[in-house]
């Protein structure tokens, strides 16, 4: 290829990322500045600025007790989903025959591949007969599953042969299975459960289908607050919610890359 037509590539390819770009962060920006709107309803472009929306979920009872519901669910289910995930991915690299492990891999992701609300719905009658319906450690629960295989795959990816080998040599040493799994294995495998971790974390905070059936009147969460609010009377109190779980996502984004980034010892 001339150098022309390298230049010429270059430049499509150039301007073909900056509109993907655009057009996975250009929402964010518009629900942002509709969240400072001076004006009384959802409208683009906003219509002067105010941070009285800001203050409004602030100051109201119901979305303050709607936030603080959403970040006690996620950590619950982030706890959940980083635990049973962190072990399952040390289980399927613990597994020699590699036709097993691809199948353990595939049941693990499997949740990925099933629409929430058939397995929200599933969940209903179950936790109806224990008492759940109306916890956080129900809703808990069920969007611990659905972060399960985030954690496991993210893992995955920093256990290695070479590692299994370290941890298989503390063990000749006089380690025990737990000290060594804690003193080895543990460490390595940090970024990936850091990055899991917030993964699931944002899973729960954003998403709103178990809420919906299990959340009852007592544990509903922000993004349930959010849908009851648009049906009822759309003010943009909605797009500062939207954009405070924005900023939330875009933060433990930064900090689960800072995580993955650094240098392994």
């Amino acid at each position: 290829m001339t150098p022309l037509g390298r230049l010429a590539t270059a430049t499509v390819a150039g301007m073909f990322l900056c509109l993907v770009v655009l057009y996975m962060v250009a929402p964010i920006f518009v629900g942002a500045s509709v969240s400072v709107t001076g004006g009384e309803f959802l409208a683009f472009p906003p219509q002067g600025f105010s941070n009285r929306w800001y203050a409004n979920i602030a100051s109201d009872r119901l979305w303050r007790a709607a936030f603080f519901n959403s970040l006690i669910i996620g950590a619950l289910a982030a706890s959940i989903a980083t635990i049973l995930g962190t072990l399952s991915a040390y289980g399927i690299a613990l597994t020699q025959n590699p036709i097993l492990r691809r199948v353990l891999i595939v049941l693990f992701i499997l949740p990925l591949a099933v629409p929430h609300m058939s397995l929200a719905m599933a969940f209903y009658p179950v936790f109806a007969k224990l008492g759940l319906i109306g916890t956080h450690l129900g809703v808990a629960l069920a969007q611990g599953l659905f972060a399960i295989p985030l954690v496991v795959l993210s893992v995955m990816p920093v256990i290695r042969r070479r590692d299994l080998q370290l941890e298989r040599a503390a063990r000749t040493l006089g380690a025990g299975p737990v000290a060594s799994f804690h003193l080895v294995m543990l460490p390595i495998m940090m970024p990936g459960i850091a990055v899991g971790a917030a993964l699931s974390f944002m899973i729960s905070f954003d998403d709103v289908t178990a809420p919906i059936f299990l959340s009852g009147s007592t544990a509903g969460t922000l993004p349930k607050m959010m849908l009851d609010a648009l049906a009822l009377n759309s003010d943009p109190s909605v797009m500062a919610a939207s954009t405070v779980i924005a900023v939330l996502g875009l933060g433990l984004f930064l900090i689960g890359a800072w995580a993955q980034a650094r240098p392994r010892g």
